[in-house]
């Protein structure tokens, strides 16, 4: 039966003509469509939750009729721009570059770092294994002779008449993460042994860097540099076990200086400045001018990792003495770094090819000594540093692998993290904290020393109880290993793949730089303003 004209209909509200939406049926839909809308945004959760309410009343007020024409309108457009606004600015890259943005999800990673654990496994897509570095990453490590390259090869264009090209100079910035911390100012007689003290060193330490700097002395060559081999060495004559056989000189030589500058020895203040004089005479003698900079790789025996290697020295000698007569050499080496990097971003033996992780962070290492140094490294340098670390991550930056994300080890996570904390990766970021989460829930290696080093530096810059925890381990261990008995005294051997070619010089400054960590560079994130970063 037909319901008479003026009779409410099933289901029709009082005082509603046919035809006519129900107020409270526009305001459920719009509510539920809105709601819909903005949850698969994810803007009902979190710090947008209020916004994500606003913008449900509004809609209902809107389709309840509350507002004239002309205001619903308005407040319509104004909340879709705010929408629109919020889903644009809101939505940041997963993996992004320089300094990083982005609502983080959270998760007890503080826990992590403080937990006491023999492993923990990181979600990487590869591998990890206890060998260290994939086969072909030592320092220093031949390269088949096919593939040695007797002539600098060209790194820039050339036009047809021969002539070469002149690229414009790039930005160059002073200090390019714009931090207080990482710098060398713990390296004088007056902080040393405080620092040491305070930030987790002992008395029997600081002995230790020095048996093992008195031994570096003994094996120093008459021409000023060091050598890898010592059956060679005058002074020992195989007196020594464990001798190397790698044979570039610039590494050997870079290693041992390094050691005497990390704890504060130069040229102008110190017990060996003679010594350090002439190591540092003997580096600038065997750098061979090119167009492209200062090569230091020591012909065809060494590769990027002695020029790096080398570099590193000459940039902290210059920092520490502002000695003039290196200035030009270390700039030049620093230009020859610039002119070698891949145009993805990395390094590997030879210039211009194409980047691994273990030779791109000694690179990056001495080219952050040369911005201490007030040198000129061109901006452009680190936006390609940063697009290879990007290009070898996993897990959105906590592991790193070796070329590419394939042969992820532990040393190669270390080096990648070293990389994003010098260029600017905050102390907080998630990604940077599940990896040194990684790295701390390891104890020290019996006899990577490679992975030691790396991980004793980035775990003193990042502080905190996995740190107190590893560097008791790390230091005691190498005290307790260090021998005392004959030419040997002062002196560390650890068999591994890298000491094959480098031999017990090799492990002996790779030590005494671990044990020097507390005053040879300052906490990145000590005082750290980083406003800036590539």
């Amino acid at each position: 039966m037909q319901p008479s004209q003026g009779q409410p209909s099933q289901g029709q509200a009082q005082g509603q003509t046919p035809g006519e939406v129900p107020a409270s049926f526009g305001a459920t839909v719009g509510d539920a469509v809105i709601e819909q809308s903005l949850a698969r945004q994810g803007l009902l959760r979190g710090p947008a939750r209020k916004v994500g309410s606003l913008l449900v009343l509004a809609v209902r007020w809107l389709v309840t009729g509350n507002s004239s024409a002309w205001l619903a309108s308005l407040l319509l457009h104004l909340s879709l721009v705010l929408l629109l606004s919020w889903l644009v600015f809101a939505r940041h890259s997963d993996a992004p570059r320089g300094i990083l943005s982005g609502i983080l999800e959270e998760a007890p990673i503080d826990d992590l770092l403080d937990l006491e654990t023999e492993a923990l496994v990181v979600a990487t897509g590869g591998r990890s294994t206890e060998k260290g570095a994939p086969e072909g990453q030592a320092v220093g490590e031949a390269v088949p002779a096919s593939t040695a390259l007797i002539q600098v090869p060209e790194l820039v264009p050339w036009s047809a008449s021969g002539e070469r090209i002149e690229v414009p100079a790039a930005e160059t910035i002073g200090q390019p993460l714009l931090q207080r911390g990482g710098g060398l100012d713990g390296r004088s007689a007056g902080s040393r042994l405080q620092l040491a003290l305070a930030g987790g060193g002992s008395a029997a330490s600081e002995a230790a860097v020095e048996r093992g700097l008195a031994w570096l002395a003994a094996h120093q060559w008459r021409d000023g540099g060091w050598r890898f081999d010592l059956e060679a060495t005058p002074a020992c004559q195989g007196a020594c076990r464990n001798s190397g056989n790698f044979e570039s000189t610039t590494a050997s030589t870079g290693l041992a200086l390094l050691c005497f500058l990390g704890a504060g020895y130069t040229s102008q203040e110190g017990p060996y400045q003679e010594l350090v004089a002439r190591g540092l005479y003997y580096l600038s003698e065997r750098m061979i001018a090119t167009s492209f900079g200062g090569d230091l790789r020591d012909g065809e025996a060494g590769t990027m990792y002695s020029h790096a290697i080398a570099t590193l020295a000459l940039c902290e000698a210059y920092a520490m003495t502002g000695d003039e007569n290196l200035a030009g050499p270390a700039q030049a080496a620093i230009d020859f770094i610039v002119n070698a990097q891949h145009e993805k971003g990395g390094w590997r033996y030879f210039p211009g090819e194409p980047g691994d992780t273990t030779v791109t962070g000694w690179q990056v290492a001495a080219l952050k000594s040369g911005l201490l140094a007030n040198l000129k490294v061109p901006y452009d340098v680190w936006r390609k540093v940063s697009a290879f670390l990007d290009s070898v991550q996993l897990d959105r930056g906590a592991a790193y692998g070796y070329k590419g994300t394939s042969q992820m080890t532990s040393a190669t996570t270390a080096i990648g993290l070293f990389g994003r904390m010098l260029l600017g990766w905050p102390r907080d970021y998630r990604p940077l904290r599940k990896g040194m989460a990684g790295v701390a829930a390891r104890k020290p290696s019996q006899s990577h020393m490679y992975f030691n080093y790396y991980a004793t530096m980035i775990l003193h810059h990042f502080g905190g109880k996995g740190w107190e925890r590893w560097n008791v381990r790390m230091r005691e261990y190498l005290i307790k290993n260090q021998a005392t008995g004959g030419h040997e005294a002062g002196s560390w051997y650890f068999d591994e793949p890298h000491s094959h070619r480098g031999g017990r010089l090799y492990t002996t400054t790779m030590a005494i730089m671990i044990l020097e960590v507390y005053y040879r560079y300052m906490p990145l994130y000590q005082d750290a303003m980083i406003d800036r970063a590539p």
